[in-house]
């Protein structure tokens, strides 16, 4: 047995023991969260940084709306129909306004609601002064307006000045050649010393873009007239004065309305070689593909005049721009980008912006090639010319058809976070899918005049009613009404309602890609940098001198993979992820990323 004083010099023992294990645990900890802190992945941006910059200095700092917000285009036929008669109106657009305002919309684009005997859905006026019925009327519209203005909504109209419908006042004057519109529209002779029968005899071999001849005869006059299109839409001849007078008349209509800005439908096809000079026929042409594309259109697209004319329409606009309202003007223009670039105009001064249908017209969506897409539009448009993007519209088939389910979310973000403005096609914000439409019920006359090819030409597909809710008709319009074209079949569960309940739905996505942009000056300026371009892969830094952080966005186009991305930062702070899953500093030398995932990553400066 130990004495007293024995166990208590054991316990003194035991406890300088322990105050030394002690000790040396804090001491170990301590070493350890050092080390840790030393080797951890810093999350800072670092300097040179392989690849082109592009920024806005030297350029207008004050940012008008149509540089900051978002467009949507609303197709009004088949957005919100209100009356029953299963075709969308104003009211169904004004009724479904605050939806617009809660996933951050600035801008909505109304494709044409002009009085119409519809041959071609709206693109063939009869009336550029009224609403058609199916529509609405002008007190709707005045109502859409206040409506708009109520929300901070910025309104543009489709403006069609190419043709006018064959039901048009002017078009029957000039048919008739009274009333001094004997010259508002492209008349010519049947071709001399033709062997056909008169009506038969084209003035040259020009194709509509429809197909068949660009040219009917008219028996009234006994001559042709030209139409790009349908032959329900004949062209304006804009080599007359007063025809050029009256699109001014038009425009001034619209903007005493208050409208913010205009569309410009169509805009190529405005002037035509007066000379009337065959078309070459083009060696690259392939049966099977749209008449249209067997020649090349050098005497009928683009011809010279056509920039004046720009010009002079941007003047009419600018005229109405104050500092309190401005307004805007866009041109819809598909050619080769050095030629849409011309646009622009000499220092601005024609469309604030020609569209850019480039991403949504590249055929194979690799990371390789939207970077080069992308590139090739930064580095040739105009110093202080502002970008913009297109990932889908009303003549183009739905982006799920077009890049597959998985990658919806990947063209989505990409379309709403590189540099400018992006243009959103309704319901792609719910990932609304292609509608396969038998050619019985067909109603595109694109479709319908080439009917051997109408599955590739047709745009029913892409022109489906919204998908609202679940219950019948996918709320588009009253139980039991039949809409213009059918509702898609998984619209019970593919709809506004739905996915504004899921946390991770496509909506949900789409709403946090526009809160993301809307604030930091990284996305309100165009400060880019692509940092990374692989078959998979497409990445690319966002910036702004007076933001403390840059953004990364990663975008994975094709399979799962791993990046090395150390050399922008060692780690980055996840802002967005597509799955929903990633969250906190991440590790950027060993990126794992899933099909079709995006990330966007928070970087230190």
């Amino acid at each position: 047995e130990y004495t007293a004083e024995q166990r208590i010099a054991w316990v003194r023992r035991l406890r300088r023991l322990v105050y030394v294990l002690l000790i040396l645990i804090t001491i170990i900890s301590i070493v350890a969260i050092v080390v840790t802190y030393i080797t951890l992945p810093v999350n800072k941006l670092k300097t040179n940084i392989p690849g082109r910059k592009y920024d806005w200095r030297g350029c207008n700092q004050k940012l008008e709306w149509w540089q900051t917000g978002v467009i949507y285009q609303i197709y009004p036929r088949s957005f919100q129909d209100t009356n029953n008669d299963g075709v969308g109106d104003l009211r169904g657009v004004i009724q479904r306004m605050d939806y617009l305002k809660d996933i951050g919309i600035k801008t909505i684009w109304l494709s044409p609601v002009y009085k119409s005997p519809m041959k071609d859905f709206g693109y063939d006026v009869s009336d550029y002064y009224d609403i058609d019925p199916l529509f609405g009327n002008l007190r709707d519209f005045d109502d859409l307006m206040k409506a708009a203005e109520n929300r901070s909504l910025k309104v543009i109209m489709d403006f069609v000045p190419n043709h006018t419908s064959d039901l048009n006042q002017w078009f029957i004057d000039s048919v008739n050649e009274v009333n001094g519109k004997e010259d508002w529209y492209m008349w010519a002779d049947p071709k001399a010393n033709s062997p056909l029968p008169v009506n038969v005899s084209y003035p040259n071999n020009w194709v509509s873009v429809f197909s068949g001849s660009m040219w009917t005869y008219n028996t009234k006059r006994q001559q042709f007239y030209l139409h790009q299109f349908l032959k329900e839409q004949p062209d304006l001849n804009y080599t007359n004065p007063e025809v050029v007078q009256a699109s001014y008349d038009i425009l001034t209509f619209w903007l005493n309305k208050g409208v913010d800005g205009f569309r410009f439908d169509a805009i190529k096809h405005t002037f035509e070689n007066p000379s009337l000079v065959d078309e070459v026929r083009n060696p690259n042409y392939q049966v099977g593909q749209p008449p249209y594309d067997s020649l090349i259109h050098n005497e009928t697209t683009d011809f010279p005049p056509l920039h004046q004319l720009c010009k002079d329409w941007r003047k009419v606009i600018d005229m109405y721009s104050t500092s309190q309202k401005p307004r805007f003007a866009v041109g819809e223009i598909y050619d080769p980008i050095r030629e849409i670039m011309k646009y622009y105009g000499n220092n601005g001064d024609e469309f604030n912006f020609p569209f850019n249908f480039f991403l949504l017209t590249l055929q194979d969506f690799t990371g390789t090639n939207v970077n080069k897409t992308v590139e090739d539009w930064m580095s040739l448009s105009p110093k202080c010319s502002w970008p913009n993007w297109v990932v889908g519209n009303h003549d183009n088939n739905r982006i799920s058809k077009r890049r597959g389910n998985q990658y919806v979310r990947a063209v989505n973000a990409i379309n709403l976070l590189l540099p400018g403005t992006p243009t959103t096609y309704y319901g792609e914000e719910i990932n609304m899918q292609h509608v396969d439409i038998d050619l019985s019920q067909a109603k595109d006359p694109f479709a319908l005049q080439n009917p051997t090819i109408y599955k590739r030409v047709g745009r029913d597909p892409e022109r489906t009613p919204m998908q609202w809710n679940s219950t019948a008709n996918a709320g588009f319009t009253g139980p039991g009404v039949k809409p213009w074209l059918p509702i898609a079949n998984d619209s019970k569960t593919r709809n506004v309602d739905t996915q504004l309940k899921e946390r991770h739905s496509d909506l949900a996505w789409y709403k946090a890609l526009v809160k993301l942009r809307s604030t930091p000056k990284s996305f309100q300026y165009p400060g880019y940098q692509a940092v990374k371009a692989t078959k998979d892969v497409f990445a690319f830094l966002r910036f702004h001198d007076d933001d403390p952080s840059s953004y990364l966005v990663v975008a994975n186009l094709g399979a799962a993979v791993t990046l090395d991305l150390s050399f922008v930062s060692d780690a980055g702070q996840v802002a967005l992820s597509s799955t929903f899953t990633r969250a906190g500093n991440v590790a950027l030398s060993n990126l794992e990323m899933k099909i079709g995932e995006v990330l966007v990553f928070k970087i230190d400066k």
